[in-house]
C-alpha cells in the first residue's frame, strides 16, 4: 500500500486568559495505550493573558484515523500541577478547514489552534540528457554507456538514487527521459552537492568507470548546460572524458492532499445499506439488522466509525443515506435506490448520528426483498457528481451488503464510469458471506474494463469483509479510508485542477479581525504565524513549472 508521509504543525494562542505565565501541553490519544501521550508544550509567555506561543507541536497526520488531541493550559511556576484550561479536538477537525479552530475554556478564555502542512517539496524533476564523446572502452567497438546518479548525505557519502538504461556501442548516446523527486535527489537544496558517474556495460567482467562530474541542482536545470567528464588519471592531466548534455529539464508540480482539502473541496459522503432477503428481518436476533441497545450491530458499527472520521471534512456535515433491495411503504416492488429519510427531494442527515437515526428509524418501514444490484446507488452517486464542478466536491460512497452481488457486469460498467469522476466507493461486506464476486472490482488499475472494453481510468474501490478485523470497526475504517487522500490527489492531477494559496495572516491579525470586528468570519479567514516570504518556482529552478500528472504522484509515495 502507497501512502504520502504528511506532517503537520500545530500553532497555538490564547485570549483572555485568566492567568499570566501560562503554557500549553498538547496531547495525542494512544488507542493502543488507551490514554492521551504527550506530543509536545510551548513556552511560558510571561506577563500575558493574549499569549502567542512561538513553539510549535509537530504531529504525524493520518487521514483515516480519529486522532483525538487534548489542549492543557498549566503555570510555568515549577511544581504546580494545576489545570488551568482545558479543550479537545481532533487533528481532522483542524486540518479540515480553511482557518483556525477556536476552543472554548473555562470563563470567557480562548483557545486559538491551527494546524498546517509542514513544508516539503513534492516536485518532481523530469530530466533528458545525452552523452557526447565519451571514451570508447571496448577493444572492439565503441562503449555502452549508462548513467548512474548519487545524492550527497551529511557524512560525506554517495547514495545512488538513479540509474539510467544501456544505450549500446555509441560514444554519444541519448538516455530516455528520467524522473526524480527533488527530495530524493537534494531535499529541496538547490546548491547540495549532485554526483553522476557514466560506466561503460560490460558483459563480462565488472564496468568501466567512464568518467565523474559532481554538480548541483542550480545546474543542472539549466537547458543545455554542459559537465565535463573526468577520471581522476585525466583529471591531473587537465583532461576530461566526454560530456554530458542536459538536453531538457521540466519541473512537475506535486500538490498535496491537505493543499487541495485547503483549497475549500468538500467530502461528501453517501451511505447505501442493504435490505435484502438474505440480512432477515430486523426484529429477530439472528438478523444483520438487529438492534441490540448492547451491542450495535455491523451496519450500526461502520456507519458510525466511518462517518465520524470524514465529518471532519465536511463544513456542513450533511451527509446522506439510501437503502437497496427492500420495498418501502407504499411502494409494491423492490427498490434499488430510495433515501432512508424516505423523503427522495432531500436524502440528507446531520453528521454520523444523523446516518445512524435515519438507518435506525427506517428499519420497520422497509420490507426485504432482492437481489443485491449495486448499479442505481452508483448511477446516483455519479448523477450526484456530475451536478457539480469537479473541485467543488469529492465524493466518497459507502456501500454495505451482506451477500454477493447479482448485477456485477452493470457494476463494471458503472465503476468505470465514475473513474473518471471525483468518486471513491468503499463496499464493505457484513455477515460470514464469502463475497467473492467483490473482489473483481477491487482491482488496480488497467485490470478492471467493462463489456465495450473500456479499462478503468484509476483504481477507486476499496472492499474489505468486516469479519476480517474481528469485530474492530476502528480498524476497519482505517484499512477502508487509507487510500482516499491519493485518490483525491491523483483525481485532481487528472484534471489540471491548481490548488489556490490563501494569502497568510499572523494570529494578531486574526485576533483582531474575529474577535473585536463584528462582522468577521471566523472560520473563512486562514492564519499562518508569520507570513511566509514568496518564491517563485520558476525563479528558483530557471524553469517553468508544470503540473504533475498521477504517474507523477507515484515518485513521491513512499510504501
Amino acid at each position: 500500500m502507497y501512502r504520502v508521509e504528511t506532517k503537520v504543525e500545530i500553532f497555538l494562542c490564547a485570549r483572555d486568559l485568566a492567568e499570566i505565565d501560562l503554557f500549553c501541553i498538547v496531547y495525542m490519544e494512544s488507542a493502543q495505550l488507551g490514554q492521551y501521550i504527550e506530543v509536545g508544550r510551548t513556552e511560558a509567555k510571561s506577563n500575558s493573558v493574549n499569549p502567542n506561543w512561538s513553539k510549535t507541536i509537530q504531529v504525524g497526520y493520518y487521514f483515516e484515523k480519529r486522532q483525538n488531541l487534548r489542549f492543557i493550559l498549566r503555570k510555568s511556576d515549577e511544581g504546580s500541577a494545576d489545570i488551568l484550561g482545558e479543550a479537545f479536538a481532533t487533528l481532522g477537525e483542524l486540518i479540515g478547514r480553511k482557518g483556525p479552530k477556536i476552543l472554548e475554556l473555562a470563563g470567557n478564555s480562548k483557545l486559538i489552534v491551527k494546524a498546517e502542512e509542514v513544508k516539503n517539496i513534492k516536485d518532481v524533476l523530469k530530466f533528458k540528457m545525452k552523452g557526447e564523446n565519451l571514451d570508447e572502452k571496448d577493444w572492439f567497438g565503441k562503449s555502452d554507456p549508462y548513467l548512474i546518479i548519487y545524492r550527497s548525505l551529511d557524512n560525506d557519502t554517495w547514495v545512488e538514487i538513479f540509474k539510467s538504461e544501456v544505450i549500446k556501442n555509441t560514444t554519444n548516446p541519448f538516455w530516455n527521459e528520467f524522473k526524480i523527486p527533488i527530495n530524493k535527489l537534494c531535499n529541496g537544496d538547490l546548491k547540495k552537492p549532485i554526483k553522476i558517474d557514466c560506466y561503460d556495460w560490460d558483459s563480462i567482467g565488472s564496468d568501466d568507470l567512464i568518467g565523474s562530474t559532481i554538480t548541483d541542482l542550480e545546474h543542472l536545470s539549466r537547458n543545455g548546460w554542459r559537465f565535463e567528464l573526468q577520471t581522476p588519471e585525466k583529471r591531473l592531466k587537465g583532461e576530461n572524458t566526454g560530456e554530458i548534455v542536459v538536453m531538457e529539464m521540466t519541473v512537475k508540480k506535486v500538490f498535496s492532499f491537505l493543499e487541495y482539502l485547503r483549497s475549500g473541496i468538500q467530502l461528501n459522503f453517501c451511505v447505501a445499506v442493504d435490505f435484502t432477503n438474505s440480512n432477515q428481518v430486523y426484529t429477530k436476533p439472528k438478523s444483520m439488522h438487529y438492534l441490540n441497545p448492547q451491542m450495535p450491530n455491523q451496519y450500526e458499527k461502520a456507519i458510525w466509525e466511518i462517518g465520524s472520521i470524514l465529518e471532519a471534512y465536511d463544513s456542513n456535515n450533511c451527509f446522506s443515506i439510501y437503502g437497496f433491495g427492500g420495498i418501502p411503504n407504499g411502494e409494491k416492488a423492490a427498490n434499488h435506490c430510495f433515501p432512508l429519510t424516505f423523503d427522495k427531494s432531500n436524502p440528507y442527515v446531520n453528521g454520523a448520528q444523523g446516518l445512524l437515526e435515519a438507518y435506525r428509524r427506517s428499519l420497520p418501514l422497509v420490507t426485504l426483498s432482492g437481489p443485491t444490484l449495486f448499479k442505481p446507488i452508483i448511477e446516483n452517486t455519479i448523477s450526484v457528481a456530475k451536478s457539480q464542478p469537479p473541485h467543488v466536491a469529492y465524493h466518497v460512497l459507502l456501500i454495505l451488503t451482506d451477500g454477493e452481488i447479482m448485477d456485477i457486469i452493470n457494476t463494471i460498467s458503472q465503476i468505470v464510469d465514475a473513474s473518471n469522476l471525483p468518486i471513491s466507493i468503499i463496499i464493505v461486506g457484513v455477515g460470514k458471506s464469502s463475497f467473492s464476486s467483490m473482489e473483481q472490482l477491487h482491482c488496480d488499475i488497467g485490470v478492471l474494463k467493462d463489456e465495450r472494453g473500456i479499462k478503468v481510468a484509476r483504481d477507486i474501490v476499496q472492499f474489505v469483509p468486516f469479519n476480517k478485523f474481528d469485530g474492530n470497526p476502528v480498524l476497519l475504517a482505517e484499512e477502508v479510508l487509507k487510500k482516499i487522500p491519493i485518490q483525491i490527489t491523483e483525481y485532481m492531477l487528472r484534471i489540471g485542477y491548481i490548488p489556490p494559496v490563501p494569502e497568510p495572516v499572523d494570529f494578531e491579525t486574526f485576533y483582531t479581525q474575529n474577535f473585536i470586528s463584528q462582522n468577521a468570519n471566523i472560520q473563512d479567514a486562514p492564519v499562518q504565524r508569520v507570513p511566509e516570504e514568496k518564491v517563485s518556482a520558476e525563479n528558483a529552478y530557471n524553469q517553468p513549472v508544470q503540473v504533475a500528472d498521477s504517474n507523477d504522484l507515484l515518485e513521491v509515495m513512499t510504501k
